[in-house]
């Protein structure tokens, strides 16, 4: 059923306040931005604002699940075509994750992770990023451990969680662009590491 006018503006507005959001965010800083200003930004009454996110921390939220799902798809996507090795597959998803930097500031990540921290909004999406990550690193090396290129006796959902583990404290390492290849180079060497104890 094809949404009406009505739906189609409202879902257009929210967008509109996002996109706002995404520029103050990275242009001033997560705390340094207020509802008024992405109201004014998106050219909106700030009303509409609490209307659709409540709070600053509801869009901040709202925000990172959008980016994160075009992340989530695009991963989704590569699962079929990621290389055979375990270690180049795993790393071909962390690559995608970390493409978060091309959505938002250090500074606004380094925020989300602090407000992942707490019980809330942003929370709540940190945990649906790390389930889907997770579910997306055991089925690769299910995968792996099926064609034997791992060991069987490998606990796969453990592992993925490990490597989770390791990709944020890659995210905490990370202030600049040159700390970014740094720590990613440091990420790889380390899930590389551990799969030298996986392996058959």
């Amino acid at each position: 059923m094809a949404q009406s006018l009505r739906d189609r503006q409202k879902v257009r507005r929210r967008e509109d306040m996002l996109v706002a959001a995404r520029t103050l965010f990275v242009e001033r800083g997560y705390s340094s931005t207020t509802m008024e200003a992405i109201a004014e930004q998106a050219d909106v009454g700030v009303a509409t604002v609490y209307t659709y996110f409540k709070n600053k921390e509801g869009v901040f939220a709202a925000l990172a699940r959008m980016d994160m799902s075009e992340l989530q798809a695009e991963a989704e996507a590569a699962l079929p075509s990621l290389p055979e090795d375990p270690v180049a597959a795993v790393l071909k998803l962390l690559g995608i994750y970390q493409r978060v930097h091309d959505y938002i500031s250090y500074e606004v990540i380094r925020a989300f992770a602090l407000g992942a921290r707490k019980k809330g909004r942003i929370r709540e999406v940190a945990v649906w990023v790390r389930d889907w990550q997770v579910d997306q690193l055991r089925r690769t090396l299910e995968a792996r451990k099926d064609a034997a290129l791992v060991a069987q006796s490998l606990n796969t959902e453990e592992a993925a969680q490990v490597i989770c583990d390791l990709l944020e404290k890659y995210y905490d390492r990370v202030a600049t662009d040159a700390q970014q290849r740094k720590a990613f180079e440091s990420l790889e060497r380390r899930v590389s590491l551990i799969f030298d104890a996986w392996r058959r």
